[in-house]
């Protein structure tokens, strides 16, 4: 493998991470659609496939429904975590419940 095919292939895989990965950023980014579950901009109302009506939330926004999140910087974190890894807040059992906002 010559060093040109090395560097496209690392610019590929980092166009791919970006676009299909699943890091904040790209949940941010993007919405399902309800019917043909179609992947979308976030910032479209309707499914560019199927044109039903996308829904307000983000994937990032339901992702964070179902964790446990910081009540300081709302960055989701374990069950067991006692401090939040972003900003240093305590997290006691009553604080960053799952589905809390923050």
């Amino acid at each position: 493998m010559t060093e040109y095919d090395l560097e496209t292939k690392k610019a590929l895989r980092r166009v791919s991470l970006l676009e299909y990965g699943f890091g904040p950023e790209t949940l941010r980014g993007r919405k399902i659609c309800p019917a043909c579950g179609r992947g979308n901009g976030a910032y479209r109302t309707d499914c560019i496939s199927c044109g039903t009506a996308l829904p307000k939330e983000t994937l990032y926004d339901f992702y964070r429904a179902r964790h446990r999140c910081c009540p300081g910087c709302g960055v989701v974190v374990t069950d067991v975590a006692v401090y939040c890894p972003e900003c240093g807040t305590w997290l006691s059992k009553e604080t960053g419940a799952k589905g809390a906002s923050g």
